[in-house]
């Protein structure tokens, strides 16, 4: 118990004893939960100071001070992870006040997670900590091509995707025999029914028969959760020492959640495929990981020392990105080409796209992904590698017609979806 000013009295502290005017006018009673309206009564009446369960105005100031120096970190953070671009847009800018307050919460909490400390930003921004060397290239010819022949389980696929395609092209299936094939597999039961069940849906009643659950999601849908649930089982023998998988996959449903939802804000058609293109989008960085993992580490602390995002650091040293190499492997897949040209763009969406597909349309599929990637990156949630955020291209903000508060709000639900989504998809 403690005296606490006024002006230091916020909602939900607990009044230890009954408070009282100067004149003697009872006020409030012990016990009493303080809301917004107390104190603006307290000022009425004079009042200048109350009894507070747990704190005093000590403490309260140094909570204060504490919050306000988590807050001059986290917008300094904010500030030099994400990359300037050509020109502040106001999405940019209204993306780097969220990244700002989400970092001041961790950071008053003590929980800042992924980010870096302002200091090393800060050193790496001086040049203190030097520039690394260029990597050195074992040898040439390391292709795409080159990289997946290495693991002759990158290009062997799960046939249980296949076996949904088949089924659904056949002109005599049923909702009988999907359901049939997809019982067979018992990952991609279990997923179906936690996916159809959480909030990613919001169904208001439990949906607890397969047929049932591909009657509600459709076929489209399913075809896509077939694909995520198999592409994830591929990767299972990554040796956590090489790539922290769960911070991997952790990163790519959230970028896949936000791709999704800035898809729907645009009343996309199929924004189903947003989601399983920016699940699928950093499939070659595991890769490339993986199978270069002295290069990439290379490549990585040269990044980071020149204060540029990891993908211009692979162009410039391997010749291609790991956007080039997830595309590749998806040709080895067969997976649909609009999935794949997702994945191809990403980073530049403003690259042309497939040759039968018109220009704008294309371009802003890509910015789609593009831009959820980014969000993810930004507010750290999980990563791929990437340590600096490179500014997204202006023209996608514009090509979506996206607003500052209409970011906000999608930042808001994605956050709300990402764990719930991360336990239908993955078991650690």
């Amino acid at each position: 118990m403690g005296r606490v000013k006024v002006g230091n009295l916020k909602a939900g502290m607990v009044l230890a004893s009954d408070l009282k005017a100067p004149n003697g006018r009872f006020i409030l009673a012990k016990g009493a939960v303080l809301i917004d309206k107390h104190t603006k009564m307290m000022k009425v009446w004079g009042v200048a100071e109350a009894d507070i369960e747990g704190t005093d105005d000590a403490e309260v100031q140094e909570r204060i001070r504490v919050d306000e120096e988590a807050a001059r970190k986290g917008g300094e953070i904010a500030s030099l992870l994400l990359l300037p671009g050509d020109g502040e847009h106001g999405c940019l800018t209204e993306l780097r006040r969220i990244c700002a307050l989400r970092f001041t919460e961790r950071l008053a909490a003590g929980t800042p997670g992924s980010f870096p400390e302002l200091d090393e930003l800060n050193a790496i921004r001086s040049g203190e900590r030097g520039w690394k060397p260029d990597p050195v290239i074992p040898h040439e010819g390391i292709s795409p091509e080159y990289l997946l022949r290495q693991d002759v389980r990158l290009v062997s696929f799960p046939d249980i995707y296949f076996k949904i395609r088949e089924v659904l092209n056949s002109p005599v299936s049923s909702a009988t025999h999907i359901a049939q094939v997809v019982s067979k597999d018992p990952s991609l039961t279990v997923r179906l029914l936690r996916l159809v069940n959480s909030s990613f849906y919001g169904f208001p009643n439990p949906i607890t028969s397969i047929p049932r659950a591909i009657a509600i999601i459709g076929t489209n849908e399913l075809t896509s959760l077939a694909l995520a649930v198999s592409t994830i089982s591929v990767f299972k023998h990554v040796p956590p020492q090489m790539v922290d998988m769960k911070s991997f996959w952790k990163h790519s449903i959230a970028c896949g959640i936000f791709s999704r939802l800035l898809a729907f804000s645009r009343r996309h058609p199929s924004e189903e495929r947003f989601f399983l293109a920016g699940l699928l989008h950093d499939l070659g960085r595991i890769i490339m990981l993986t199978r270069l993992p002295q290069v990439m580490t290379s490549l990585m602390e040269h990044a980071r020392s020149r204060r540029v995002p990891l993908v211009e650091s692979e162009r410039t040293f391997l010749g291609y990105d790991h956007a080039t190499l997830g595309n590749r492997l998806l040709e080895h897949w067969n997976i649909p080409e609009p999935i794949r040209d997702l994945v191809r763009r990403h980073h530049i969406p403003s690259e042309s796209g497939p040759a039968d597909s018109a220009s704008e349309p294309s371009t802003r599929d890509a910015a789609l992904v593009h831009l959820g990637d980014v969000v993810a990156n930004a507010l750290r949630i999980g990563t791929s590698g990437s340590f600096f955020v490179p500014a997204p291209e202006n023209a996608a903000w514009d090509l979506l017609e996206l607003t500052p508060p209409a970011l906000d709000s999608i930042v808001r639900q994605g956050e709300r979806q990402i764990r719930e989504i991360m336990n239908v998809f993955l078991v650690f």
